[in-house]
């Protein structure tokens, strides 16, 4: 009768013992899924992330500019080429050969998004100089920008606002631009 009690708590212990074992195995292994579960659901985040800011402005892009009539939008100056690099943060800078670059400084300027990763705005700012090289005003850009299907070309169009050294307008235009990613 001892032995038979004894085979039955050493049965139970036994099946205790096997049950807490594998229970803590079972829960680690649904632990491990779940963390893995939720690693590859970042990893997908991730990623998607990832795509969301490769389709944007950001980088180096070779530019052609087209001075425009603002009211009849026909060409008013032999297009000029230029570089813009639109930073991660907003930020840009410029500059172009539409003339003499010592009478005018690189251009500086913030961009975001407007609507979709597709279409942004822009302004910029540089310095002009006259032939002696003095401070003699500013020169705005503003644009709007769309970008192709595969996020490599883009077209833009807006204005330009010649300033005076107190900031009042002096002149202005339009102007459209085409822009290849540069890789």
């Amino acid at each position: 009768m001892k032995n038979k009690l004894l085979k039955t708590i050493g049965t139970a212990a036994l099946s205790i013992l096997m049950l807490t074992t594998f229970g803590q195995i079972r829960a680690l292994a649904q632990s491990d899924s779940k963390t893995e579960d939720q690693n590859a659901d970042q990893m997908t985040e991730d990623l998607s992330s990832q795509r969301e800011n490769d389709r944007n402005l950001t980088g180096v892009w070779e530019t052609v500019v087209t001075p425009r009539n603002c009211m009849t939008g026909t060409p008013v100056a032999p297009d000029f080429q230029g570089l813009i690099t639109f930073n991660d943060g907003g930020t840009l800078a410029e500059i172009a050969s539409g003339g003499n670059p010592a009478l005018r400084s690189p251009g500086h300027g913030v961009w975001q998004r407007t609507n979709s990763w597709r279409n942004y705005s822009m302004k910029l700012i540089f310095l002009r100089f006259n032939a002696s090289g003095v401070l003699i005003g500013k020169q705005r850009i503003i644009q709007t920008v769309h970008l192709s299907g595969n996020g490599d070309e883009s077209t833009s169009s807006g204005t330009v606002e010649i300033l005076d050294l107190n900031g009042n307008v002096l002149g202005g235009g339009c102007s459209t631009s085409t822009a290849t990613r540069f890789e």
